[in-house]
């Protein structure tokens, strides 16, 4: 059995204009987990600024702790899922369609309560995409995601038998990870997402010989560890 842990990105910017970037307590999350991580034999990461970023750091603290760590290699399959291509898509339809989120089209929620009503819409839009019941050939559906994580993991370790490999990703990343590992539905798995904290580690082992998908060739050892942060610095988003 080899092992690949999986690493959440730092706290990006949730709230500004370019979310795709690590926040100043993102940097410190990166930096924190690298006296923590065990020995690894490559690094992989995924296209998104804010994966490459938490990445960059992790390998920059390390070396300043007197520990080299592998430069990281971009993977494209361990890109999140098309969160914000699906909520421009979406939400004007739910909005016509539910009265709970007219606020959302016409400002009339004040700003604390604007940001939970476009919480409680972006989760009622990722759960019916999940669930096969928002359909556009434009947008990435909930199969091919789960067939490009699938791509992705066979990626990062195809070429490290009995060895340890990490791999920074995102939170949709690691759930479906979780559904290969135990079989979740989907609406389940999109769900455990939302629980995933920023720079937490989840650890799954892969069976090296003759790896096929089969039962027990994929399991999950731990998850959402954050062992290495304060408790002020521990964030889901």
């Amino acid at each position: 059995m080899s092992t690949l842990y999986l690493i959440r990105h730092g706290q990006a910017s949730y709230g500004v204009a370019n979310y795709d970037v690590l926040s100043p307590l993102g940097i410190r999350q990166a930096r924190a987990l690298a006296a923590h991580l065990p020995p690894i034999d490559a690094l992989y990461a995924g296209p998104l600024r804010r994966q490459r970023e938490t990445a960059e750091h992790l390998r920059a603290a390390a070396t300043e702790g007197g520990r080299e760590l592998p430069a990281h290699t971009t993977v494209d399959e361990l890109s999140e899922y098309p969160a914000f291509e699906l909520l421009n898509r979406y939400l004007p339809q739910l909005v016509d369609e539910d009265p709970e989120f007219r606020a959302l089209a016409n400002g009339a929620a004040e700003h604390a309560g604007m940001t939970a009503l476009l919480d409680r819409a972006f989760e009622r839009i990722i759960a019916r995409w999940a669930t096969g019941e928002l359909v556009d050939d434009t947008v990435e559906s909930f199969l091919a995601f789960g067939q490009r994580v699938q791509r992705a993991i066979e990626r990062v370790t195809r070429d490290h038998a009995g060895g340890r490999v990490a791999a920074v990703t995102s939170g949709g990343v690691i759930a479906v990870a979780m559904q290969l590992a135990l079989a979740f539905d989907a609406r389940r798995t999109m769900a455990l997402g939302r629980l995933i904290r920023n720079a937490s580690v989840s650890e799954f082992l892969w069976r090296s010989g003759g790896f096929a998908w089969r039962p027990d060739d994929f399991s999950v050892v731990s998850f959402n560890h954050v062992h290495h942060l304060d408790h002020g610095e521990i964030t889901f988003r």
